[in-house]
Order: structure tokens, then C-alpha cells, then sequence
């Protein structure tokens, strides 16, 4: 019933009127029925005196006669009548004259309905006389079938209760539409147009709603809402024009704007704080501010908010956690009393921009933008700082530079990305050693540096520690670093300098280690050295070294240089171009000198690129000269470097096509160790080399430790053993044995092979005896000029 009664107006009225229709009907259709029944049963009384009147006579001369088969006609021919279910005629003594009674016949009505309906109807007596003679023949007893009589009943007056039912509820149905026409449906138009109206609108009716109802109780209730509604118009415009005023001034605040109660709980929020913040007014409202700050940040603040006075503005600045991001804030703070109750005003201002600003300078000041260390300023003046404590004179520090071997090649082979990504995974990885007395920087390119401060008072103990800190570092770069795709195997180079503040200033104390680290080099690399004096004059003169070599290079001061190639016949098969630099104070300096400083400085790809130039331009004129047979090789060293360029190839074959020198003419010479760094880039290099028709041959053969694993996948024309092999070739059976190694493993392969360093005829008669056919050395001529070349080793 609560779900009816919830439904519209019209609903409920249809529903209830059709409900009482329905109850009605059915109570004035059971009246009906009972007053049917009683009709019936005086009808059936009266059906059943007439049938027996027309029996009696016949009957009564029957038995007067004892025709008992008259008698039986009789009485049979009343079971045609199917409101009879059995018959009996007695004598006057009581005695069964004759019976009948009806055949087994089916009713939808059970006997125990039939006779709780009809209990009142019995069984009919009807006495038998002759009036002529005068005789009492006896009696003739009928007994009624109620279940048929029960059933027509029922048929006769269910047919009256459904046409009941019917007419009710038509009447039921018309009273409710007219109900709704004359009252739900204007009811419901009045409503609807109130629903829609708009502030200072009027309630939008149509004319016939006036027309139809200006005097009715729905009349004056539109006229009286249509007062209360002007009032209310009236009552919010002046509210509005008062609340638009107070809203303007806040929502043009550049500032973020939060009004507290005098609980300190937010009241008021502009459009400018809820994009500062991050958030619905309505979700901070009645919240407390301590919401908004990070943890640290709210009991400093807090004890700024209540110690705030009256009509006393401070200014603090504090930090906001939005969306789990921390957001520095400055805040101007007011409180004042309003109509007896007392605000705070905060107007807040978003510094992050300004923080960053200043973090960002001070970060491009003391941090190294690719791996995120500090940088040398940074640890310079940490040093300073260092140097000017009080305790230096009693406690030794230590400063340790470290510069990471062969890091050039692989920047120059593998791209700066590479290089990059291996100096984060180096300074990632190290940074787990620093401790909270350790500075870790990055100096610049590949050399880093770590400050110990105050590592202890004895000077031997410091050493030691120094000592062990160096063998950590050194065997965490020698794990297997993953630079991109690539895994780079890397060692370093460590120099240390120990002072306690008596040694000078911060760039004595950085020069002392500087001067340690180059001792480290110079040493073979992935050594450690400590500070000496006398270390001092070999990093002075190394510093000279790099000048000079700027200076060559800017202004070509190298020569070159040929030494020849022959067969075992003494036949010239080719020469090899050497770089040499005289130098105008110290002379002629070696290349195993001044290669490894191009190489570490950056400028062995332009000697590289000079080197090639001036070799192909000399070919192309001994060619044109005649002096120069095309069957014959120029073999160039070029550099690991160099080769990884991937601006190389394109330059080679610029310069082939610039001299106009046959690819086959050439032979470009390159190292083991250059396959370290990546052999599937050195491959597709040295196959687009051969395409050419360049040859290639690997140098130093044997000194290296990755050839012997992937020769056999190399497209090169020569092997070159290394002198050092040759050299003590007739005194030592492991180098003998390296070099018959190398030999048959070529002659497997269909590689020829040159030995190096053949200085003399038994080194010679040797390398023929062990069927090595090339070769190279003092024992066949010295590296000479151009014109002593050919003048010594050319012959027309």
C-alpha cells in the first residue's frame, strides 16, 4: 500500500477508485447471490409440488391396483428430470411398492458443497389417495439432486457477477478520468510550470488554466505562490546583488583567497586557490588547514596561526602537500572581527616557480647535469670548507681522482648516448660506497673525485683506509656495465693526495691528486697511485705534451713515413705509412707516446683522418709517377676510435674518390682490442669496407684477448704477429710456440700472414722454415721519407 500511495496524484486516485469499485461490486453481487439461492430454492420448491401433482393419480391407482410395472413407468419416466437423483413409492403399511434412482452422472460441484448450500432443501413426501373409491395408496418420496440444481445456481449468478464487476468498474474508470481532467492534469501543468521557472520569470501557464480554474482552489493556489514568489525574487536579487559584490573582489585575486572561522576551519575559497590547490571548495569546507600541509611544515605554522593578534598581517612561507606533491607557498595572514565573530584572512601565493628558479641555478652551479653528482665547484668548495675547519690540523682528509680507461674509445665507438649512460651507471654504482664523510663528484668527461674529510689522526692508518677505499672503487668499475643495449667492461684510474690543511689551498690539494691519477696511467692503468712531490714534475710535463700536441695538430707538423713489405723472394709487396713528430725542443717523439695522450685528449680521429688523407695522396702520385705497382698494398693504421665513427666509411670513400686511389691498393690495419667494445657494429663496418674492396688485416695480432674467439667470422685478408712474439722468436719455445700457432691456424682459415719486427736474417730463415712468407722490419729496411722510399726500396 506505501508503494501506491507513493505514485502520483492521478495514480493513486485511479488505483483507489478502481480498488473500491471492485470491493463494492463483489459485496452487492454476494448479496445477490444469497438472495438467488433463497429465490432458487422457492423455485425448486414449487418445480417439485407441481411434478409430483401430475404423478400422484397415476401412482395412486397403481398401487391401488399392485401394477407394480405401472407404477415402475411412473417413476421412471420422472429420472428424465435431472434435479432428481432417487424415487421410492410405499404402500400404506410403509412397505417398498417400487424405487428408481439416476445414473452415475459427473458435476464440477462436490457433494459436500452441494449439501452446505442446499442443507435446508430435503427430501420431498408426497402422500398418494384415490378420492374415488377413497383409499390411502401410501406415499411417494423424492429425493432432489442438489449438485445439479447447486451448478445452475452457480451458472446463473456468476454470469450476473461478472456483468457487476464490469459496470462498476467502467464507472470506476470514467469517474477517474474525469477526475484527472478536472483536477490532476491542471495540477500537475501548475506544478511542472513551477518547476521550470526561473528567477525573476513568471510562472509561464497557459491561458486556459486561468480560464478554467480563476476561482478554484487551484487558482488560489497559483496566485499565492505567484505572491510568495515576487517576494522571494525580490528577497534574492537584493541577495545576490550584495553577494556579487563580496564574490568579484575574490575571485579576481590573483592570490589564492581561504577564509577560516573561529575554528579555524575553511570557510571560503576562490577560483585561484582551487586551481593552487587542487580541489573543490566544497570538498576543503569545514576542514581543517592542517589537511594541506606536509607534516614537518604544520606545527611551525600552527603556532603562527593562533599566536596571530587582531588586525596584526605577518607573512610566512610553508609547504602544502596537493596530490602528493609538495608545493612551497607564501601566505599573508589577517584576522578580524566581523558582526561578533572573528576570520582569517590567508591570501596565498604559489613560490614553486621561484623555488625552482633558485634551485635550479644553484643546482646548474654545483651539480653535473648528466649523472647528478655534484660537480668540481661543488667539491671545491667543499674542500675549502674542509680546509677551514678547526679540526683539519688534527684529523687527515684525503682527495682521490679517478678517470675511467679507454672511456674515449667507447664514446667515440659507441656514440655519446653510450658514454652517458655508462657515467650514470658508474656514478649510480659508486654512490653506494659514499658515505656520510664522503664527497662524490664529477670533475668533467670521464674523471670523477671523492673528498674523505676527517678519516683519522694517523697519517699511516689514513693511507691504509685510503688504500682499501681505491680497491673497492676500482673492482666495483670492473662489473660488467649495461649501457643501453650494450655491456661495456670498464676499469679506472685512481691517484690520491692525504692532507691535513698544511699543504695550501684547494688548488694545490686538487693538483697534487690530478698529478697521482696521471702516475695511475702511466702505470698501466687500473692501479692506484699516492701522491708524491715528485709526481709533480711529470704531470707538469704531461700538461706540456697535450700543448705541443694541440699545437701539431692545428698547424700539421706530423711527417710521414714508409717502411716496406716483402715476400720470401725479397720482393716489395707494399710498405706501411707511419705517423712521427719532431717536436723543435725535444726532436723526434715516439708514436707510443703521443698516441695515447691524442687518444685520451680527443684528437687521434682528426691525426686519424690527416694520416689517411696524406697516405692516399702520396699513392695517388707514386701511381702517376709510375712508381708504384697496383698489385702493391698501403697499409693504414687506423684507430679504434676512429673506425667507430659513423661518419668513417663515408669519409673513406670520399677520399678514395678524391686521390683516385683503387680500393685494392689498400690495406687498412686495425687492432684486437677494437672488437671489445661492439662486434656486430665492427662487423657491418669491416663487411662494408671489404665491399670496397679495401683490404683489411688485424695488427698487434696476439696481444689482444678476443680475436682467437671470433676470427673465423671476420672478413680479413692478414694477420700481423706482433714483434714482441718475432722478437724472441729463436729464444723463447712459448713465443715460437704462439707464432706456429698463429700460422697454422691462419693457413686453416685462408688467412696470409706478415710477421713484424724481422731484424735479422735468422729471424728471417725461421719465420720461412715455419712457412711464414711476409714480412716487416729493420731487417728489410727502416721507416723512411717518400723520396728515401723509393729511392731505396723502388727500382724501375
Amino acid at each position: 500500500m506505501g508503494v501506491v500511495l507513493s505514485k502520483s496524484l492521478f495514480f493513486k486516485q485511479a488505483v483507489l477508485t478502481l480498488a473500491l469499485a471492485i470491493v463494492l461490486s463483489l459485496v452487492t453481487s454476494g448479496i445477490q447471490f444469497v438472495d438467488g439461492i433463497q429465490n432458487q430454492k422457492t423455485q425448486i420448491n414449487q418445480d417439485f409440488e407441481e411434478l409430483l401433482a401430475v404423478v400422484e393419480k397415476p401412482l395412486s391407482g397403481a398401487v391401488f391396483r399392485l401394477d407394480v410395472a405401472f407404477a415402475q413407468q411412473q417413476i421412471d419416466s420422472l429420472l428424465f428430470n435431472p434435479t432428481i437423483a432417487h424415487l421410492e413409492v410405499r404402500d400404506e403399511s410403509g412397505e417398498l411398492f417400487v424405487e428408481a434412482s439416476a445414473g452415475q452422472r459427473n458435476f464440477a460441484l462436490s457433494s459436500k458443497i452441494a449439501e452446505y448450500f442446499l442443507s435446508d432443501l430435503q427430501t420431498y413426501d408426497r402422500a398418494l389417495h384415490l378420492e374415488s373409491p377413497v383409499f390411502d395408496a401410501g406415499h411417494l418420496l423424492v429425493w432432489p439432486e442438489k449438485r445439479y440444481l447447486l451448478d445452475k445456481i452457480f451458472k446463473e449468478q456468476l454470469s450476473i457477477l461478472i456483468y457487476n464487476v464490469f459496470k462498476d468498474l467502467l464507472l470506476a474508470s470514467l469517474i477517474s478520468l474525469v477526475f484527472y481532467y478536472l483536477v490532476t492534469y491542471p495540477l500537475k501543468r501548475l506544478t511542472e510550470s513551477l518547476s521550470t521557472v526561473g528567477h525573476n520569470q513568471d510562472i509561464p501557464l497557459p491561458k486556459s488554466f486561468h480560464r478554467y480554474h480563476q476561482s478554484d482552489e487551484l487558482g488560489n493556489l497559483h496566485s499565492t505562490f505567484s505572491s510568495l514568489w515576487k517576494k522571494l525574487n525580490t528577497a534574492l536579487s537584493d541577495l545576490e546583488r550584495s553577494d556579487s559584490h563580496t564574490k568579484a573582489m575574490i575571485e579576481h585575486a590573483a592570490d589564492g583567497i581561504l577564509l577560516l572561522d573561529e575554528n579555524n576551519q575553511i570557510s571560503l575559497m576562490n577560483t585561484a586557490a582551487e586551481r593552487m590547490l587542487k580541489n573543490r571548495s566544497d570538498m576543503l569546507q569545514s576542514h581543517s588547514l592542517e589537511t594541506l600541509h606536509t607534516a614537518s611544515s604544520w606545527p611551525v605554522f600552527y603556532e603562527v596561526l593562533i599566536g596571530l593578534k587582531l588586525n596584526e598581517p605577518v607573512t610566512v612561507e610553508t609547504t602544502y602537500r596537493i596530490q602528493g606533491i609538495e608545493l612551497p607557498v607564501e601566505i599573508r595572514l589577517a584576522k578580524y572581527r566581523v558582526q561578533d565573530k572573528i576570520e582569517t584572512l590567508l591570501l596565498i601565493r604559489d613560490v614553486s616557480e621561484r623555488k625552482e628558479a633558485e634551485a635550479h641555478i644553484h643546482r646548474l652551479a654545483y651539480y653535473d647535469t648528466v649523472t647528478g653528482l655534484p660537480n668540481r665547484q661543488y667539491l671545491a668548495n667543499k674542500l675549502g670548507d674542509t680546509l677551514k675547519s678547526k679540526v683539519r690540523h688534527s684529523h687527515y682528509s684525503a682527495v682521490v681522482f679517478m678517470d675511467l680507461d679507454r672511456f674515449k674509445t667507447i664514446n667515440d665507438s659507441l656514440g655519446h648516448n653510450v658514454g652517458d649512460l655508462l657515467l650514470k651507471c658508474v656514478a649510480k654504482q659508486l654512490s653506494s660506497l659514499v658515505e656520510d664523510n664522503v664527497v662524490f663528484a664529477r670533475m668533467g668527461g670521464d674523471e670523477f673525485a671523492f673528498l674523505l674529510t676527517h678519516i683519522g689522526h694517523n697519517k699511516e692508518l689514513v693511507e691504509r683506509a685510503i688504500n682499501g677505499f681505491a680497491e673497492s672503487v676500482m673492482y666495483a668499475c670492473q662489473q660488467v656495465k649495461t649501457a643501453g643495449h650494450h655491456e661495456v667492461h670498464i676499469t679506472a684510474s685512481l691517484g690520491a693526495t692525504i692532507f691535513n690543511g698544511q699543504e695550501g689551498s684547494v688548488e694545490a690539494i686538487l693538483k697534487q691528486a690530478d698529478s697521482a691519477l696521471y702516475r695511475a696511467k702511466e702505470s698501466g692503468r687500473n692501479t692506484f697511485a699516492l701522491y708524491k712531490p715528485e709526481m709533480q714534475a711529470v704531470s707538469d710535463a704531461r700538461l706540456e705534451m697535450e700543448k705541443a700536441l694541440h699545437h701539431a695538430t692545428e698547424f700539421k707538423l706530423f711527417e710521414l713515413y714508409y717502411q716496406p713489405q716483402t715476400n720470401d723472394k725479397n720482393q716489395l709487396i707494399g710498405a706501411e705509412a707511419l705517423i712521427r713528430w719532431k717536436d723543435e725542443q725535444k726532436g723526434f717523439i715516439s708514436p707510443a707516446t703521443f698516441i695515447p695522450v691524442a687518444e685520451e685528449i680527443g684528437l687521434i680521429v682528426e691525426i686519424g683522418h690527416w694520416v689517411l688523407n696524406e697516405a692516399l695522396s702520396q699513392v695517388a702520385i707514386w701511381l702517376k709517377e709510375g712508381k708504384w705497382d697496383l698489385s702493391w698494398r698501403m697499409s693504414i693504421n687506423v684507430s679504434p676510435i676512429q673506425f667507430q665513427q659513423a661518419s668513417f666509411l663515408p669519409m673513406l670513400k670520399t677520399q678514395l674518390e678524391k686521390h683516385g686511389v683503387p680500393a685494392r691498393c689498400v690495406d687498412l690495419e686495425i687492432t684486437e682490442n677494437m672488437l671489445l667494445n661492439d662486434l656486430t657494429s665492427s662487423l657491418e663496418k669491416m663487411n662494408a669496407i671489404k665491399a670496397m674492396g679495401i683490404h683489411l688485416s688485424i695488427d698487434d695480432f696476439g696481444t689482444g684477448y678476443s680475436s682467437l674467439k671470433y676470427l673465423k667470422s671476420l672478413p680479413i685478408d692478414r694477420l700481423k704477429i706482433d714483434q714482441s712474439f718475432v722478437r724472441d722468436l729463436l729464444t723463447d719455445k712459448s713465443d715460437e710456440a704462439i707464432v706456429h700457432a698463429v700460422i697454422a691456424m691462419a693457413k686453416a682459415l685462408k688467412i696470409s700472414v706478415l710477421a713484424e719486427g724481422v731484424e735479422t736474417l735468422s729471424h728471417y730463415d725461421r719465420l720461412r722454415e715455419i712457412d711464414c712468407f711476409y714480412y716487416q722490419g729493420y731487417y728489410f729496411g727502416h721507416p723512411l721519407p717518400p723520396k728515401e722510399f723509393i729511392a731505396e726500396f723502388v727500382h724501375d
